[in-house]
């Protein structure tokens, strides 16, 4: 009868413990590869073409990139130095990081001081 119901929990233990849900992870090379060439073969059966390029052929009119800028309607603006703000930020750095000293607290109320002999024995107490 034990092990009957330790089977039981066994298999019940593994049928709730999976997961509900899949982590959906990203394409692996192969599977992209393979899609690369199911959407080729796609498109080859669709009636497209593939031109065969020449080596060092390019796309580029006359082998350049195009230099002509489109106009921009504000001028290029001068850029402002910032040397003053940098050292006034690096002086505030400066300053948090020197330690203050702290003051000393005054106690009110006397307290209790051995006073030890030249061998480090305790000799009395004091009231200092």
């Amino acid at each position: 009868m034990m092990g009957d119901c330790v089977s039981i929990c066994r298999c019940f233990m593994t049928f709730t413990c999976r997961p509900k849900s899949k982590i959906k992870l990203p394409p692996n090379k192969y599977q992209v590869k393979r899609k690369l060439a199911l959407d080729v073969a796609d498109f080859l059966a669709r009636g497209g073409s593939v031109e065969q390029v020449g080596q060092g052929e390019t796309g580029l009119i006359n082998g350049c990139f195009n230099h002509q800028r489109p106009a921009l309607a504000s001028q290029v603006k001068t850029r402002t130095l910032l040397s003053s703000e940098i050292e006034a930020i690096e002086k505030r750095k400066e300053e948090r990081r020197i330690t203050k000293p702290t003051p000393i607290k005054a106690n009110r109320r006397p307290t209790k001081k051995w006073i030890y002999d030249d061998f480090g024995e305790p000799l009395r107490w004091v009231w200092v």
